[in-house]
């Protein structure tokens, strides 16, 4: 896979944007809220854990180091349609534009859907569906919403991203990760339906981080598995920067948006998945089967089609 390196001298690029994301009180959130602030951008951010934000914002704003960022936090419970609108409205009753959109906010498994001490009494309670909801539905209502609120400025000029978090689960077998794996499974589809629309149709750049294990409380029960055999562990700050890159640069040179990519992050090192896919289609699908699905795309377009009678190409 082709290496995707952060730019860290990039990340002035955000000095007055506006930001919103949610999952900013804690792991990969908290440090894109802090590099971002350390930037000067204004970020409107939420968390479900309300008391953990606005210690982030008291901490971050007696931080010896001047910004001239502004911050802004409040509770959100990506589950609810009601909380994930409330924090794009707070951003643009303050700023009057959204200019990036990050959704971070995620859980990871927490029970065993396939328990096997499930029998005919246990089976007949409905399990909870929060890590679907949390994670995909979460990220369907932000990206949305969102979508609306970056193009209120259309004309403008002003660069517009969304970035979603998926996961290497996304995209690679995760044994007994029941519910969390098909949730970040979905959020690719999500990126993969949505990168072509919404940049053709509105200029929105769309883009996915994609990474391996992290070092945080989500992982905590796990992380052992991946020392003990030594392999790569990522920092939050690692792949925060990633996220921040993805927001601040705009072009991949030669004339070309940096829009539709997903990144896999493994050990602070990061490569772009989805061109080596699409470039090895022939190996893995056939030559028929591959041009077959080349021409289904080129007949979608865009995809604006499949809520009407008959497709508009």
């Amino acid at each position: 896979m082709p290496a995707y390196h952060t730019v860290p001298e990039s990340f002035s690029n955000l000095k007055d944007q506006v930001v919103v994301l949610t999952g900013g009180a804690h792991g990969v959130g908290e440090s894109i809220v802090r590099t971002l602030f350390q930037v000067g951008a204004h970020v409107v951010f939420g968390d479900i854990d309300e008391p953990s934000c606005l210690r982030l914002v008291e901490t971050l704003k007696k931080d010896a180091t001047p910004s001239t960022g502004t911050l802004h936090c409040r509770r959100v419970d990506v589950r609810l349609y009601s909380d994930n609108l409330s924090l794009f409205q707070d951003a643009f009753e303050r700023y009057g534009r959204v200019d990036h959109a990050l959704s971070i906010a995620g859980v990871t498994e927490g029970q065993n859907w396939f328990d096997p001490s499930l029998d005919l009494n246990s089976i007949t309670q409905p399990p909870s569906t929060s890590v679907l909801d949390i994670n995909l539905l979460g990220a369907l209502y932000f990206a949305r919403i969102a979508a609306v609120y970056l193009r209120q400025d259309a004309g403008s000029g002003r660069d517009k991203s969304l970035l979603l978090t998926g996961s290497l689960a996304a995209f690679k077998e995760q044994a007994g990760l029941f519910v969390y794996q098909p949730s970040k499974h979905g959020v690719m589809g999500l990126f993969r339906s949505t990168r072509k629309n919404l940049y053709s149709l509105h200029g929105i750049r769309v883009n996915i981080l994609c990474p391996s294990l992290i070092s945080t409380g989500m992982s905590s029960k796990i992380q052992h598995v991946w020392e003990e055999k030594a392999l790569p562990i990522n920092t939050a700050k690692e792949v925060g920067d990633y996220a921040v890159s993805l927001a601040a640069v705009r072009s991949q040179g030669h004339g070309l948006d940096q829009t539709g990519l997903a990144v896999y992050v493994e050990g602070g090192e990061g490569w772009e998945l989805e061109s080596e896919l699409d470039r090895l289609d022939t190996q893995w699908m056939g030559v028929q089967m591959a041009k077959n699905c080349e021409e289904i795309n080129r007949a979608l377009g865009v995809g604006a089609g499949w809520t009407t009678e008959r497709p508009k190409i």
